[in-house]
């Protein structure tokens, strides 16, 4: 009997032993897990692109593109004989040209610094996953350069200048020559009140002769 209450009283005192170790490894695992948790949180960044973005973006940059340089090959040639009408015409028409070159070019600029913001945001991610990315940028980089070595607004401008300046010249020139007219017609108004009234005295010194006749 005492041998039995001997065993029992060890298996119980091994029993609690057990329990109290796997309490005491349990609590510093947790304890360890929530330190780590607190000193290093777990920090994700990812980029949400999608090819059909991309695909889209491309397409407008390619269709503004071709209308920027369709529309600059439009410019037209200045005659060396325009007369002051056709010039006037041709003014407008350079200034409208001006202006939607001016809104393409913006345009494009907005579609390309779009394709380079998505090309920042995924630059430090999966390269292969973005691929598309880094393409659609490449072909938007290629259609800037031709555009700046193609279009040349500084041309245009001083193209207009010049049709402004020819313009001016002729302007003055019909001014000038409408001037000489007006003076003629002053003049000839001028002679024949004078010469009205030199007849009118004229007349008076007669009339006035007869009255003397009369008298004697």
């Amino acid at each position: 009997m005492k041998g039995m209450l001997h065993k029992g009283t060890v298996l119980l005192g091994l029993c609690s032993l057990s329990f109290y170790c796997g309490a005491q490894i349990t609590g510093q695992t947790e304890a360890a897990f929530s330190s780590k948790a607190q000193i290093k949180p777990v920090k994700l960044s990812a980029a949400v692109v999608f090819p059909d973005t991309v695909g889209n973006l491309s397409e407008k940059a390619k269709s503004t593109y071709s209308d920027l340089l369709s529309l600059y090959n439009t410019v037209p040639n200045v005659a060396i004989d325009a007369s002051l009408l056709e010039l006037q015409q041709l003014l407008d028409e350079m200034k409208e040209l001006e202006q939607t070159l001016h809104t393409l070019l913006h345009d494009f600029e907005d579609i390309h610094n779009e394709l380079l913001n998505y090309e920042k945001q995924v630059r430090k991610l999966d390269s292969k996953t973005y691929q598309f990315v880094y393409e659609g940028c490449n072909q938007a980089n290629k259609l800037s350069k031709t555009i700046k070595e193609t279009v040349d607004l500084h041309t245009i401008k001083s193209l207009r200048h010049s049709i402004e300046v020819r313009i001016s010249k002729l302007e003055d020139a019909e001014k000038k020559n409408e001037d000489p007219v007006e003076s003629t017609e002053v003049e000839s108004s001028a002679d024949h009140t004078e010469q009205k009234d030199l007849n009118q005295n004229e007349g008076e010194t007669k009339h006035d002769e007869k009255t003397v006749e009369i008298h004697n």
